[in-house]
């Protein structure tokens, strides 16, 4: 049987994460399409397998593109490089009457989301 973590673990496993600052993806158009929803496109890498005569049957689009619904775009707007995760978090809590660790899992859920649409990266910070 595997021993709990002690509370104090999972907070130092935490502090990185909360230290980390989300950058947008310099390369990625943002369009308002009405008031809370945006549509954000992120150029893609032509894949290394798509070589003749390949290419002259799959053409895949040249653009990922994303839609971001109110919430998505209010983490979008907070996170423009110049805020902390934690930040992001601490304002989206209070904008919405949630807890912190409320606010983390759901800044978080489309922070994650966003990463892997490649719309935003982390910057960690250094240990120096």
């Amino acid at each position: 049987m595997t021993p709990r973590p002690r509370p104090s673990d999972s907070i130092q496993n935490w502090r990185p994460m909360l230290a980390a600052t989300p950058v947008r993806n310099t390369a990625a158009t943002v369009e308002r399409l009405d008031g809370n929803t945006l549509r954000i496109s992120v150029p893609r890498q032509r894949p290394r397998f798509l070589v003749p005569p390949i290419s002259w049957i799959l053409r895949p689009s040249a653009t990922r593109t994303l839609f971001l619904d109110t919430l998505g775009s209010q983490v979008w707007e907070l996170s423009d490089s110049s805020r902390t995760f934690e930040a992001i978090v601490e304002t989206f809590a209070a904008r919405h009457g949630l807890t912190f660790h409320e606010a983390r899992v759901a800044a978080g859920n489309y922070i994650r989301q966003l990463m892997e649409r490649g719309a935003l990266a982390i910057a960690m910070p250094s240990d120096g």
